[in-house]
């Protein structure tokens, strides 16, 4: 079972009673949904079928919007809150559970998550899917003398903690956990605007690039300096939030033009807390001035690479003997070259000297020069970089 809590809302709830009842954009037939179970006066908004005309959800608006006003009313405060909190319980294709197992699984997650008998709160059944979903839709305002609030802190790991919890007390098959796992959620927007453009979307593509640079850090065990330097090298660039004392609070990715925070990419992951707790990445308070400067840097890094040459040596009447070298530098290549056909010529007793002269620009070769009139002629023709992942071409064939 997956738990996701999406973003908390201030206001209204209207747009989320409206969502999960259908009267809004809505990828499920409204037959297919159904109450679970609820914590509030207002009847089933559902009581009288499934036409669009005959949902009313007016009264369980009204009176999960009441709650706000009155604790307005009672407080003396203008601190602004966010009531609206909305979560979606979802089962992998092939696993089901009965309406009664539903209403506990809801009851023990609300539970878990810090929700009681002072908060309004109602569940939804959306099941026309391959795989059954509840929304839980509740007020995180209590209805107490202080109109306190339920707290959200660390509310994603022990969402994590409940599901595991409800997976293990009704025998469903574990979800592995997202410290577990890349794994990032996107919205049905981002996924629909993926399609149309044909590509990944970008949450995806960045995650990828970032989970690959922290698990080669970790190779090396390396510190934040070699990430910064990997990342960049994926053209992900790094940005800090910095508290008073000028010490890193939060680390925020850049990729393509956007700039997405680690606690939105992945919060069990690639927050800058994770990074060096939980994942492993050394960093030393004293180097940020360094780091940071080095996090600002925009020159892409050039990596060492084997370059693969081809050559070709023709004589007169002769079958041509074509050969692949792998070189890091140009002075390489030349020094091998050089040993090829000395070699080759010794085994005549010709000594040679030789000339590097351009044939067009871009396409340099060695012409040698010695007595012997039928010497043969070596271009370098192609240069290949990392062609076949740099696999076996060293092998000379005819």
């Amino acid at each position: 079972m997956i738990g996701k809590i999406t973003d908390k809302g201030v206001g209204s709830f209207r747009n989320r009673i409206e969502y999960i009842f259908g009267l809004r954009k809505h990828e499920h037939a409204l037959t297919t949904i159904r109450t679970i179970c609820r914590n509030c006066f207002s009847s089933d908004p559902l009581r009288n079928g499934h036409d669009k005309d005959k949902i009313d959800v007016e009264g369980m608006i009204a009176e999960f919007d009441a709650v706000e006003k009155l604790r307005d009313n009672a407080i003396d405060s203008d601190r602004v809150v966010k009531p609206v909190w909305h979560a979606i319980l979802s089962l992998p294709p092939g696993e089901e559970l009965t309406d009664v197992q539903w209403q506990e699984t809801v009851e023990m997650y609300l539970h878990d998550l810090g929700f009681g008998d002072d908060n309004k709160w109602v569940a939804v059944l959306h099941g026309d899917t391959d795989h059954q979903h509840v929304h839980v839709v509740a007020n995180r305002i209590c209805m107490n003398e202080e109109f306190s609030m339920v707290k959200d802190s660390n509310e994603r790991s022990r969402s994590c903690d409940s599901t595991s919890r409800i997976e293990d007390h009704f025998g469903l098959s574990k979800a592995p956990a997202p410290i577990e796992t890349w794994g990032t959620t996107i919205t049905r927007g981002q996924m629909e605007a993926s399609q149309r453009e044909g590509t990944t979307p970008l949450k995806h593509r960045m995650v990828a690039k970032i989970a690959g640079a922290v698990e080669a850090t970790q190779s090396q065990n390396g510190d934040m300096f070699l990430l910064v330097q990997l990342l960049r090298r994926q053209r992900v660039f790094v940005h800090f939030t910095k508290n008073q004392e000028g010490q890193p609070t939060g680390i925020a990715y850049e990729y393509n033009g956007a700039v997405i925070s680690g606690r939105k990419l992945k919060r069990s992951r690639l927050t800058f807390q994770k990074l060096t707790t939980q994942e492993g990445i050394e960093y030393d308070p004293q180097t940020f001035p360094a780091l940071e400067a080095e996090a600002a840097r925009r020159d892409e890094e050039r990596e060492e690479r084997i370059r693969i040459f081809y050559l070709v040596l023709r004589a007169r009447n002769r079958r041509p003997i074509r050969l692949s070298i792998k070189a890091r530098q140009q002075q390489e290549l030349e020094a091998t070259i050089k040993l090829i056909i000395a070699a080759i010529l010794a085994l005549f007793g010709i000594r040679a000297n030789w000339e590097l002269e351009d044939k067009k620009e871009g396409e340099p070769y060695y012409q040698l020069r010695s007595n012997w009139t039928s010497l043969p002629q070596v271009e370098q023709e192609q240069d290949v970089d990392n062609m076949f992942n740099n696999q076996a071409l060293d092998n000379t064939y005819g």
